[in-house]
């Protein structure tokens, strides 16, 4: 693209150094291990590294067009034009969008939001959608999808650089829709700016990341970005779709966020636009009646747990008000939904007793877990659990202390994401004062699961919680490859 096709879109302070005129830009980054012969490169301030920091060395490596919110005497010699701007943060935003001609607006993009159910939800419908004919792209926790290739997901919600990148792919390779998962993060940090935005769904709100947003309030304020991002335009020739938890307490909050039309759902309210009622689990599915329009329809969920029922209504929601399909599609469609990987997984190598993998690792996930598993069990519940993100939201680990000794009968606590902090201190936080049962401490992942596994007796239940489907432990700085499920199913058949 022309450079001054460009930078036109920009609100300039000022230009330095060489002129745009001629020049061509073959690619967008903010990150030097990316750059390329005559790419513009973006400098963020970041968490932990300032980009301004590497300009001499983006613009030797090939950048030929930077952009910066700071201009140093230093940079007046180099062969590059520097474009200067309020924020680089919003200016990668409305760059990426123009660099690839703007692809969210050729795609129906839903956005998912919410503390827990987010990468089911989204990927119930994608794998609906795609059983009705549809070319999808899916974005979030765990891998990202275009059409039929995969790729691994660095974040929930990609940077806004590799969003409109992924955006242009699914345009390329003939997609309809795109469906993601908006993290408060992403939202906060403007990783949506500019991104055409049709349905939004709102699954749920509890703690989680305050060592990000400080306070429950701010944490909401963060996610109802998603709603607010809806606009008053129209999709489809209708008003955008804005899908809220109506049991959740900051649903409401979402709904008046957003001039969209609004759609809710509930487990048992009838004043929802969806419910259910009659919730039961026959031969490990669950069954209930979802009313909608004042009729009841029998509902088979090869997924267990009440909060798995609500992401079903909210997908639901989804295919039927902003896609337009009929309620008896998308049940026929929704049948044949085998789940997600590590959500409530169960595994199975002919062990005597029931081995389940979940993603839970917020205190109102592991909740959800354990009392679901607790009041079915035939045997003991053995839990296996550390605290996902050491040096994150530390003040979460007594509340889920609570929760897992109140709901166990053996606890094998364990490292999950580190980072830099001691596992033995992660491990006493959560126990704090707690001794109601029997407990361990094992370091090593693989090490405490072996041990989990061979405590367990015939009819007893053995639940790995934290990792669910990531492909990764994170240790110190290094994302270390990991796969829960392949560790537990060698470990089974070692036993054997």
């Amino acid at each position: 693209m022309k450079a001054t096709d460009l930078i036109e879109v920009l609100r300039l302070k000022a230009i330095y150094g060489e002129p745009l005129a001629n020049k061509e830009i073959s690619l967008l980054v903010n990150d030097t291990r990316k750059i390329i012969p005559n790419c513009c490169y973006i400098a963020i301030r970041g968490e932990h590294f300032d980009g301004h920091q590497a300009i001499e060395q983006a613009v030797e490596a090939g950048a030929n067009v930077v952009v910066v919110e700071e201009y140093r005497e230093a940079w007046q010699n180099l062969n590059a034009t520097i474009i200067l701007v309020d924020s680089t943060f919003r200016a990668q935003a409305i760059l990426a969008n123009q660099f690839y001609h703007r692809p969210s607006e050729k795609l129906a993009i839903t956005a998912i939001t919410g503390t827990n159910g987010k990468t089911t939800t989204s990927s119930m419908i994608s794998d609906w959608l795609t059983r009705l004919g549809h070319k999808t792209g899916l974005l979030g926790t765990l891998h990202y999808k275009v059409n039929e290739n995969y790729y691994p997901a660095v974040n929930t919600t990609p940077n806004a650089l590799e969003l409109q990148r992924l955006f242009n792919e699914m345009v390329v390779e003939g997609c309809q829709d795109a469906i993601i998962e908006a993290s408060s993060h992403a939202l906060q940090l403007g990783r949506l700016w500019y991104t055409e935005v049709d349905c939004a769904i709102f699954t749920n709100l509890t703690r989680e990341h305050l060592d990000f947003h400080h306070t429950m309030e701010h944490y909401a304020y963060a996610k109802s970005l998603l709603f607010a991002q809806l606009g008053q335009k129209f999709a489809n020739g209708r008003p955008k779709l804005a899908i809220v938890n109506l049991d959740d307490e900051y649903g409401q909050l979402m709904a008046q966020a957003s001039a969209a039309e609004v759609a809710t759902y509930s487990i048992g309210n009838a004043d929802a636009t969806v419910y259910a009622t009659d919730i039961e689990v026959v031969d490990n599915q669950t069954e209930f009646k979802l009313w909608v329009n004042q009729r009841s329809h029998q509902v088979s969920l090869k997924m267990l747990g009440d909060y798995n029922v609500a992401n079903y209504m909210a997908a639901f929601l989804c295919l039927k008000y902003y896609y337009g399909y009929s309620t008896e599609e998308i049940i026929r469609v929704s049948g044949e939904f085998e789940g997600v990987s590590g959500r409530m997984q169960l595994v199975d190598e002919g062990q005597p007793y029931k081995v389940v993998v979940d993603f839970a690792h917020t205190p109102d996930a592991i909740e959800n877990v354990l009392k679901e598993l607790a009041a079915k069990k035939q045997g003991r519940l053995i839990t296996l659990i550390g605290h996902s993100g050491g040096n994150r939201d530390s003040g979460a680990r007594p509340e889920i202390g609570d929760i897992v000794f109140k709901y166990s009968d053996y606890i094998v606590f364990t490292a999950d994401n580190p980072r830099h902090e001691p596992v033995q201190k992660i491990c006493q936080e959560i126990i704090g004062q707690h001794n109601e049962v029997d407990y361990t401490i094992i370091e090593k992942r693989e090490e405490a699961i072996a041990f989990a596994l061979n405590h367990a007796n015939e009819h007893d239940t053995v639940v790995f919680t934290g990792k669910g489907g990531e492909l990764y432990q994170v240790i110190g700085d290094d994302y270390v490859p990991y796969n829960e499920v392949e560790v537990i199913k060698a470990t089974l058949r070692k036993n054997k």
